[in-house]
């Protein structure tokens, strides 16, 4: 089955004092799937993985997968040397993740990007999701290489386009003849654009994910009108919470706000949310209504 449809990048979460705290991830991973969405992804950049120990992105992955009953987890698993990354997305499936989203190494060749992603296809037997994310990974691979990756590696089947501007890369990559699926980030904000270009569905952090699946319910059933009103509906929101620097602490809020989880705290050197954000923050959900775009 083609890849498609809405996947939610979680967020890890922590008690006030900075510990893990498994069972608000627990209970965030219920809340997610009890939303609709397609499946869950551990250990993105929302998830601050850098600041877990091995020990913890662990747990993470375990409690997620323990607690997902009908949905699939995928896992973050890159990393700057080759022999890690594929000792951590074997490590990833050993724990019981489908799939594996994987950000290239931090050299701009494609040859050695090429490699670095053979030696994970080779050593694994599922889901490889490409993570293309220059903002965050330095790196950017052009539409010949994502071909070239997907027609010659057995498990590259998905491609997390999130280079700026990620609209006319579909179209790049659909040009070239290239079926990979695509999947969209960028915290939404241009996901009814893309949709119109060919991607097949949408992955990010967005704390509303469940608006997510109603624009993407409504375009692929052909109301491509109901799509557009809901995305325009969200974009304040879109816009909002998708700020570097303070958007992870703006989601944590809002999760928190919800009841998915305890507490909003973000690990050091993250951005806490404080009360000029919350206020800003609530002004903005107070605005949008976003509970009503799917009632």
């Amino acid at each position: 089955m083609k890849f498609q449809g809405v996947y939610t990048i979680m967020p890890t979460p922590f008690k006030d004092d900075g510990s893990l705290d498994l069972a608000s991830l627990e209970h965030l991973t219920q809340f997610l799937e009890n939303l609709g969405v397609d499946g869950l992804v551990v250990l993105g950049v929302m998830g601050e993985a850098p600041k877990l120990s091995q020990r913890e992105q662990d747990e993470v992955i375990r409690t997620t997968v323990a607690a997902s009953k009908n949905i699939p987890v995928y896992a973050g698993s890159g990393a700057e040397g080759t022999d890690l990354a594929v000792e951590k997305s074997l490590n990833a499936l050993s724990l019981g993740a489908a799939g594996l989203l994987v950000a290239p190494p931090p050299v701009q060749s494609d040859s050695v990007i090429f490699d670095y992603y053979k030696k994970i296809n080779d050593a694994v037997n599922q889901t490889i999701i490409l993570h293309d994310y220059p903002a965050a990974t330095g790196i950017k691979m052009s539409p010949p290489l994502v071909a070239k990756l997907y027609n010659e590696l057995e498990h590259v089947e998905v491609i997390k386009l999130e280079e700026t501007p990620s609209i006319p890369k579909i179209t790049a990559i659909r040009n070239l003849g290239c079926d990979i699926s695509i999947v969209g980030g960028l915290g939404g904000m241009f996901f009814l654009e893309e949709l119109n270009r060919g991607s097949d569905g949408m992955m990010t952090g967005f704390s509303y994910p469940e608006i997510l699946v109603t624009i993407y319910k409504a375009f692929v059933a052909g109301n491509k009108e109901e799509a557009a009103r809901v995305f325009y509906d969200a974009c304040p929101l879109l816009r909002y919470e998708f700020q570097p620097g303070i958007g992870l602490a703006l989601r944590k809020e809002i999760y928190r706000q919800r009841g998915a989880i305890d507490s909003a705290f973000v690990r050091h050197p993250g951005t806490q949310i404080d009360d000029l954000l919350k206020r800003e923050l609530n002004d903005i959900l107070n605005y949008v209504q976003p509970e009503r775009m799917t009632a």
